[in-house]
């Protein structure tokens, strides 16, 4: 093998490396920019989610303000059912003295 041969062999392998290193850098500049593109709609939809969670929020601080009093009025009314039902029970049950 001349050195002449093994001298043109080295160009090629030089150019050949000199295209996959453009290649790869290529590569590493749309890679970055997915990333940058990825990151700029995570935040955006984290920030839209926020908003409607937010709305969600305030629906429902809303709605419990209204029947804050419903509540209470609510427990009183189940007490009174649960007695009129065991009441009778226990006069039915329980021997008179």
């Amino acid at each position: 093998m001349s050195a002449q041969s093994l001298e043109i062999r080295m160009t090629h392998l030089e150019g050949a490396y000199e295209q996959v290193r453009q290649r790869l850098n290529g590569i590493d500049l749309r890679l970055a920019g997915l990333e940058q593109k990825i990151d700029t709609t995570r935040e955006m939809l984290l920030a839209h989610m926020d908003e409607r969670f937010a709305a969600v929020d305030r629906r429902f601080e809303s709605f419990g303000q209204r029947f804050s009093g419903l509540d209470q009025k609510f427990l009183w009314v189940i007490g009174l059912v649960l007695v009129s039902i065991i009441l009778p029970l226990i006069q039915r049950f329980v021997p008179h003295g």
